[in-house]
């Protein structure tokens, strides 16, 4: 069922691709197949860093802590719980092993003592810059084969949608 129909327009045949014409149609089945490519993509993004984290013995969750980190710089344990969508004992493992492995530190925030900030060490800055290379890899290609317009509306679309709720 339509939620949105655009106004009749003529496209240039070049407009029209494999993927869509490009106007916005709102159908159950194109929201549908939208959200099956969100969730294929995210386990293809996953998978570009699992490769180098099982080489290294480290699990999907551990990649997960390491490539936040990496991206987002040190932050404190609550709001990487909470980023992560992880529960708290998990986290404290998964947080524990890296520990142990000398990839991350946690520390006390010198601002406030209540936090623990977690950042990583020289070594798991390494791991975690060495597995985003080959991550960036895989994405630069992707976004110059969208081009700028859609890398523009792709961010644009997933930015909006991790601002919704999910209680709409």
């Amino acid at each position: 069922m339509p939620v949105n129909r655009p106004h009749p327009v003529s496209l240039p045949p070049a407009a029209a691709t494999s993927v869509g014409d490009g106007r916005l149609y709102l159908r159950d089945q194109d929201l549908n197949e939208g959200a099956a490519l969100i969730r294929a993509a995210a386990r293809k993004l996953a998978q570009l860093t699992e490769a180098v984290g099982t080489a290294a013995n480290i699990s999907s969750p551990e990649m997960d802590i390491l490539q936040e980190i990496h991206d987002l710089g040190a932050m404190d344990v609550g709001d990487l719980r909470m980023r992560l969508a992880a529960p708290k004992q998990s986290l404290a493992r998964n947080l524990n092993q890296l520990e142990g492995r000398g990839m991350l530190t946690r520390e006390t925030d010198p601002r406030d003592r209540r936090r623990r900030l977690v950042t990583l060490t020289p070594a798991g800055a390494t791991f975690a810059r060495e597995a985003t290379e080959h991550r960036r890899q895989v994405l630069r290609q992707a976004f110059l084969s969208a081009g700028p317009e859609a890398v523009t509306g792709a961010r644009r679309m997933l930015a909006d949608l991790l601002r919704l709720r999910g209680d709409n």
